[in-house]
């Protein structure tokens, strides 16, 4: 089963880019691209301090995430910010999130407590994770919100830092081919509604 868009409604996939600026060229409120290649938002590009480990998708703060598959909680951390051990970013959160595919990591985001998220919790594919929220402090012309995602082995909850140099961490998948192959919300939503 192919995965949903983890954004969707009133969101396009305009494509795939390896330009780090594309971002200057498309309107990132309504318009997301994903990043490949040595794209600084691209999973295994090497960054200042390490390599990244998920695939960032810009789009505005308050984005809704959705699941991309039928899932279960199995971790709610923070995961930048002062309560993450990182203050030069503010805070944001992580929900992991495993099914069929694995553990998913929907990261720089915050929840939504009326919706109860929590450990444990069955989520359906397309059902609301949570808010994209700003991460980055300074704005340095670059997009300060981002959902990141990234994608684990099944029972893998974390797998420290994947330094410069150093192999790709075991259990730490490429979700980047999935996500080209995801079907959109807005899809989804209008099938359901038949």
């Amino acid at each position: 089963m192919n995965w949903l868009f983890p954004i969707g409604w009133g969101f396009d996939v305009v494509g795939v880019t390896w330009d780090s600026m594309s971002f200057q060229n498309i309107d990132t409120t309504k318009e997301i691209e994903i990043p490949v290649g040595n794209h600084v938002g691209a999973f295994g590009t090497k960054r200042r301090h390490d390599v990244h480990k998920g695939v960032d998708l810009y789009c505005p703060p308050d984005t809704v995430v959705y699941a991309v598959e039928e899932d279960e909680v199995v971790d709610i951390r923070w995961f930048t910010g002062e309560k993450a051990g990182f203050p030069w970013w503010n805070n944001t959160m992580a929900v992991s999130i495993e099914g069929e595919s694995g553990v998913v990591v929907y990261g720089e985001i915050l929840i939504d407590q009326v919706n109860d998220m929590r450990v444990g919790k069955k989520i359906e594919r397309g059902c609301y994770v949570g808010n994209v929220e700003r991460v980055l402090k300074k704005d340095k012309g670059r997009p300060t919100s981002m959902l990141h995602f990234a994608l684990h082995h099944h029972n893998v909850l974390s797998n420290g830092r994947w330094d410069i140099g150093d192999p790709q961490p075991v259990g730490l998948i490429d979700p980047t081919n999935r996500l080209i192959a995801s079907r959109f919300y807005d899809e989804f939503a209008d099938n359901a509604l038949k």
